[in-house]
């Protein structure tokens, strides 16, 4: 096959200005070369507070920079993450089972797999990359080439009109007739001797180019002030990615058309195609991608069990799952208990009659199938999201349950607080119990210990937290004793925030629960704008990023806080479709 791309050293590049592997500061990896040829730098820098390939990984979210001017954030290029490069070669082909392989291995940050600044371009990467181009375009061509070119002779006119056709949606914007990338690929396909050949080698390039690879977030020439507004294909990009996990399909493409033809504004397009997407079945995946990520939902499957204790069934784990994946979209779509707290509040709870029997709770009227079931104030089960067995198996030990895993994921997911990992050397083996105690207890009593002294700073801002969970086993179960001991559901939010100080609650629920102090804190609604922005756009800090997360916490708060009105913040949030002009 003639014309395969060179490889070039360097980290990001600029396709919008027409790269082929010209370096981003900072990111230092390397980039299969585009056809249309040219470097630049482009003045897109890697913003503040992201995470290159050689830093340790954060455990907490940066502090927000102040907002002075309302700036709306460094013009930037995100490589396609793992997840969203093979959903884009299977939706290009619209064919599940195209031969995508794993070229990238993302590295996690925060929960998300996400980070602009880690999601580079390697040295492996490349050849890996190439490989995978040239089999997903063989594979095309014998499966799909009716569908890719409507013409069927190799010459330049079918060769632009089909590179045309296919580069739109392999580069997610339309191509004019001028554009210098047609002519660089046509070279490709005319210097075949066969058709089909030459349709491979214009595949194979396209699907190695920095057009395909990365989303540009760079803007056009529109300069109002000290900002560049966003080209409505890279907003459309933005918008697919976030709600749909894949590359903007038809209608989109062509309300980005529309706009860039001034038929319809770039708000409009925003408000009318968020509406539609979010209607797609497929947008339920991305929510609960963001969401899984957030919560630490896969430690669901991913938490090791002693099948000593409890056999923990893949059926089992998977009811857990679909609870949880209820209720949530449930509270997403919903006009009346759609808000954040009912996250933490929600008096019921989605179960089928294997789910039901577990809990222990009143099966009549179920069935295999889910339903949505209320709980009676005498259930042995608390509601709220914190008490479904998904989140409870997860944070949890493999034989008991751990009040420093459950009091770490409330202080650092819901709370935005940073715990830092212990010092480095330090003894962190947890120490059994050398008599029948609880598991309250056992920790309280471990990590306050003299010989813990160094841990205790950091255990009592997590344990005290952690033991309100304690009606609840490794397994996510109820319980009313352990080792015959009456449970202590009792703890303290140690240092909740400035104004709360110390906090008491008692148990999940109620009017003294944790989730009940959840369900009314500023701060939790505060964390979940950080992590869903952090999600969204793939950084978690930038120059005046506070600005933008005013903006959606002001939209947020308008609309109640309901989930779907937090996502719609979003993308009504200026760095969304605006950047801050470089000079």
């Amino acid at each position: 096959m003639a014309g395969k791309p060179n490889t070039t050293s360097g980290g990001g590049s600029n396709p919008a200005a027409g790269g082929s592997g010209g370096s981003q500061p900072g990111a230092g990896g390397s980039l299969t070369g585009d056809p249309a040829g040219g470097s630049t730098s482009g003045g897109v820098v890697n913003p503040a507070g992201g995470v290159a390939a050689a830093d340790p990984i954060p455990s907490a979210l940066p502090a927000e920079s102040a907002c002075a001017t309302q700036s709306p954030g460094p013009r930037v290029l995100r490589r396609l993450s793992a997840v969203e490069f093979a959903a884009s070669i299977k939706d290009l082909f619209q064919d599940a089972t195209a031969p995508v392989a794993a070229v990238f291995n993302d590295r996690r940050v925060l929960g998300f797999t996400v980070d602009s600044s880690a999601l580079i371009v390697e040295g492996l990467n490349a050849d890996q990359l190439m490989t995978n181009a040239e089999a997903v375009a063989s594979w095309a061509v014998q499966n799909h080439l009716s569908q890719i070119a409507s013409c069927t002779t190799l010459d330049a006119t079918c060769g632009k009109q089909f590179i045309k056709s296919f580069g739109r949606r392999a580069f997610r914007t339309t191509l004019a007739d001028t554009d210098p990338r047609i002519d660089a690929y046509n070279k490709l396909f005319l210097a075949e001797t066969k058709f089909s050949d030459g349709v491979a080698a214009v595949l194979a390039a396209m699907l190695q180019s920095p057009y395909f690879l990365y989303r540009s977030e760079l803007g056009d020439t529109k300069v109002t002030g000290n900002t560049v507004t966003l080209t409505p294909f890279e907003v459309a990009n933005s918008l697919s990615y976030l709600l749909t996990g894949s590359m903007p399909d038809t209608a989109l493409l062509a309300a980005a058309d529309s706009v860039a033809g001034g038929s319809l504004t770039l708000s409009a397009m925003v408000d009318q195609q968020a509406t539609r997407l979010l209607s797609l079945a497929t947008s339920q995946d991305a929510i609960m991608n963001f969401m899984s990520g957030w919560l630490g939902l896969d430690r669901l499957y991913t938490s090791v069990k002693d099948d000593t204790v409890f056999k923990l069934s893949d059926a089992l784990r998977d009811d857990m799952a679909k609870e949880t994946r209820s209720f949530i979209l449930d509270t997403f779509a919903s006009s009346s208990n759609g808000s954040v707290a009912n996250l933490f509040t929600a008096n019921y709870t989605f179960l089928n009659k294997e789910l039901a029997t577990y809990y222990g709770l009143d099966t009549s009227g179920l069935s295999t199938s889910f339903s949505k079931v209320p709980l009676s104030a005498t259930a042995r089960r608390d509601g709220g999201i914190l008490a479904h067995a998904s989140i409870l198996t997860g944070y949890a030990r493999a034989d008991i349950s751990s009040p420093t895993q459950r009091g770490h994921l409330v202080r650092s997911r819901l709370l935005c607080q940073d715990v830092p990992p212990p010092p480095a050397g330090l003894d962190t083996k947890f120490q059994p119990a050398v008599s029948a105690m609880t598991t309250r207890d056992h920790y309280l009593n471990e990590h306050a210990s003299p010989s813990r002294a160094e841990c205790y700073g950091c255990h009592r801002l997590m344990d005290l937290i952690g033991v309100s969970f304690e009606h609840y086993d490794s397994f996510g179960a109820y319980r009313d004793t352990e080792n015959s001991i009456p449970i202590d559901a009792t703890g303290t939010i140690m240092q909740a925030n400035t104004t709360d100080g110390d906090v008491a609650v008692n148990g999940l629920s109620g009017p003294n629960g944790l989730q009940t102090y959840l369900g009314g804190s500023d701060d939790l609604k505060q964390c979940l704008v950080r992590y869903w922005s952090y999600y969204a756009y793939g950084s978690a800090s930038w120059a005046e990023d506070g600005c933008t997360y005013q903006a959606i916490q002001k939209e947020a708060a308008s609309n109640a806080y309901s989930l779907k009105s937090v996502l719609m913040a979003l993308i009504h949030a200026p760095h969304f479709t605006a950047r801050a002009q470089t000079p």
